[in-house]
């Protein structure tokens, strides 16, 4: 793409346009495939609680603790899965803002680069218009990072929230081998001979 063909407001963000541009690039990628993951573990979340379920009742008849154990390992197993890209939403929304505060020194050095050449009087609007392209990178920076962290935030509440109901339910399921009580359902209900038996 051409230069030429950006907005002209881009242009006034100096040197900082570009790196500015690729941090909202990536979180906009960031923020899109987080949303399309969250909408299918949703979608998904019953078949994925009865996988590990499944593979907790073929431990069902070791001790406790090891089951507990094997449960956390199997919710570790899927942070990462549930946490990716997180960090880096929190690391472009600490760096943009820092990146547009430095855009808008090197605009206001520039501005006053451009005054100190003037031999008579300087009028106002030079000066305004100096600063208000230089304020400019740090509005953009601002509006990069705002979004940045508030989905980095939801993201993260997501995916704790989902982890923290599979655990939940694994660790009721698990007591539940120990008492013949089934209590991960709504309705508890005793377990038959035949699933004790299995």
């Amino acid at each position: 793409m051409e230069l030429a063909m950006l907005p002209e407001w881009f242009h006034q963000l100096g040197l900082m346009g570009w790196p500015l541009a690729g941090c909202s690039v990536v979180a906009l990628s960031l923020c899109l495939e987080r949303a399309v993951f969250f909408a299918k573990s949703r979608w998904q979340k019953e078949q994925e609680y009865r996988r590990l379920s499944d593979y907790l009742a073929a431990h069902k008849d070791q001790p406790q603790p090891v089951r507990d154990s094997l449960a956390s390992i199997m919710l570790s197993e899927l942070q990462p899965a549930y946490f990716r890209g997180v960090k880096s939403l929190r690391v472009i929304g600490i760096i943009s803002p820092m990146l547009g505060l430095l855009g808008t020194i090197l605009g206001i050095i520039s501005a006053f680069q451009s005054i100190s050449v003037q031999t008579g009087p300087v009028a106002p609007s030079v000066i305004a218009d100096g600063l208000w392209e230089a304020m400019l990178t740090t509005a953009v920076g601002l509006f990069i990072a705002l979004p940045a962290l508030l989905m980095a935030h939801l993201f993260a509440h997501l995916s704790e929230q989902q982890l923290g109901e599979f655990g939940l339910r694994l660790n009721k399921l698990s007591i539940s081998f120990e008492t013949g009580e089934f209590v991960d359902e709504n309705e508890p209900r005793e377990l038959t001979a035949e699933e004790l038996a299995a």
